[in-house]
């Protein structure tokens, strides 16, 4: 293969991240990989090479170094991992904050009943999403929020509160709520698709920064 670009990340042989660079070239046997500042390993030190592809997933490697200087590392392949793909079920941790467009209570609109609410995704799939808010949800609350990926028109979907998660405080033993399990209802192929894009991205980015 040429000249391909793709982001590589090189871990120790206890998977701890020493390094980034660019995929230079990769054949059945060997993989290249170029850098300003590359690890300098000993010819014959084990490591694992991961491969970054937005479209394919992350394909991990287990590796000797042959040669490793500061702008360039071959690799020979001993392993090659299963990819780490995009999956129905992938569920990621999130930074993501929005203001509700609308919120229902027994199939009734009360949005102008309840101040601005703002719920902030803690962790999120396809299928629905964990959130905390400045609102006290009650279960079978529906809402709905423009999701908005830089890469994509926003969004609009609508979510259920199917679940509440409470703290106990240690004094006065009382109980508060904090995260709230939503399922999201009547998304399409196309939401799911931005969903998708969204979520593998960012699993891309959380493996990066370990």
């Amino acid at each position: 293969m040429g000249n391909m670009e793709l982001t590589v990340k090189i871990l120790d042989i206890n998977k701890i991240n020493i390094g980034k660079g660019k995929l230079l070239s990769i054949t059945p046997s060997t993989i290249i990989i170029k850098g300003k500042n590359l690890p300098e390993l000993t010819s014959g030190t084990n490591i694992y090479v991961h491969i970054y592809d937005e479209r394919k997933g992350i394909s991990p490697y287990y590796c000797f170094a042959s040669v490793a200087v500061r702008n360039q590392i071959t690799a020979q392949i001993i392993r090659i991992d299963p990819v780490i793909e995009r999956r129905t079920a992938l569920k990621v941790r999130t930074d993501l904050s929005f203001y509700l467009s609308k919120i229902y209570r027994n199939d009734e609109d009360i949005t102008d009943e309840v101040p601005t609410i703002k719920i902030n995704v803690l962790n999120l799939s396809v299928g629905g999403m964990l959130i905390s808010s400045n609102f006290n949800f009650k279960l079978n609350d529906e809402i709905t929020y423009n999701f908005d990926y830089y890469k994509n028109k926003p969004i609009h979907l609508r979510a259920k509160i199917i679940r509440k998660d409470e703290i106990e405080v240690e004094y006065d033993d009382e109980v508060f709520s904090l995260n709230y399990g939503c399922l999201f209802l009547n998304t399409t192929s196309k939401d799911e698709a931005i969903l998708f894009q969204y979520l593998f991205d960012r699993q891309i980015q959380l493996h990066k920064n370990r």
